[in-house]
């Protein structure tokens, strides 16, 4: 070899070993690292977006099955509710719900569970005309997986002693608008009629997470409204039978997004570092 071949190869060599290759090496190894960053990223995007399209689907809390896609979502009636008005003013009953976002009991808990609620401690604050405002209040509903005594069609098959029974399902407290939690208003006394409009903020049940939604009025979770017209003999408007509903909003219960997301990066990461110890 000869000494310029030597002086060809030096120089060669020390370019081979120099700061070209190492900055091409370089920028060769960022490229490979950002497409495979954007790979994991596609597939986790995917994977969410899989989760995200089955949200559709009807879901069930504590025994209890509703579609939060249906069109009046969330609205339930109640075809038999009981209310009294206590000596001092203030209100409790209890009832039964009869439909939820169009299902009916049967569909609702198709294990052969019931829903039934407890209100209470309605005090009245003002009365102006025949509408009296009421603050506080909380109402309480309940699921039974045990033999049903009620008759949704008579009245008098419903009491406290078969209501409110079973776990809790939703708690609810009154929530404050325009200076009260409830407008009752008389509209006949013989024969009487008496109806509700109030709202309501969850404060625990098995199904609070899918019903805190900040929605309806003054950012409340739930509206409701009541309609009493039938009388139990010789108390008058002092006990009363009638029909109600909820109505609002309700949310799928599901991890959040991000989560998945941070979920599948995670499991594509390892799954990465895995193919590469195996090289």
């Amino acid at each position: 070899m000869t000494q310029s071949d030597g002086m060809v190869f030096a120089f060669s060599y020390a370019w081979w070993e120099g700061p070209p290759l190492k900055a091409a090496l370089n920028t060769k190894l960022k490229e490979s690292s950002m497409n495979m960053l954007k790979k994991v990223a596609l597939a986790a995007a995917l994977t969410v977006s899989t989760m995200s399209a089955a949200l559709a689907d009807p879901q069930t809390i504590g025994g209890v099955t509703w579609d939060p896609d249906y069109p009046l979502d969330f609205s339930s009636s109640s075809v038999q509710i009981q209310q009294f008005i206590q000596p001092d003013g203030s209100l409790r009953g209890f009832g039964f719900v009869s439909t939820i976002n169009g299902y009916g009991q049967s569909e609702f808990c198709s294990t052969g569970c019931e829903l039934t609620f407890k209100f209470s401690g309605y005090t009245p604050i003002a009365t102006a005309g025949n509408t009296t405002t009421y603050t506080g209040g909380i109402v309480q509903i309940f699921r039974n997986d045990g033999p049903s005594t009620i008759n949704p069609n008579d009245p008098t098959t419903m009491n406290d002693g078969n209501t409110g029974l079973g776990e809790l399902w939703l708690s609810l407290a009154g929530a404050t608008f325009n200076g009260g939690t409830l407008l009752g208003t008389i509209n006949a006394i013989n024969p009487p009629n008496l109806s509700g409009l109030g709202q309501l903020d969850v404060v625990g049940g098995l199904a609070a997470a899918a019903f805190d939604t900040n929605q309806q009025v003054g950012g409340s979770d739930l509206s409701f409204s009541t309609s009493f017209t039938q009388p139990f003999p010789g108390e008058g408007i002092s006990h009363v039978a009638g029909t109600g509903n909820f109505f609002g909003q309700s949310l799928q219960v599901v991890p959040e997004p991000g989560s998945l997301a941070l979920m599948g990066l995670g499991l594509l990461g390892l799954a990465q570092i895995r193919r590469r110890k195996q090289k």
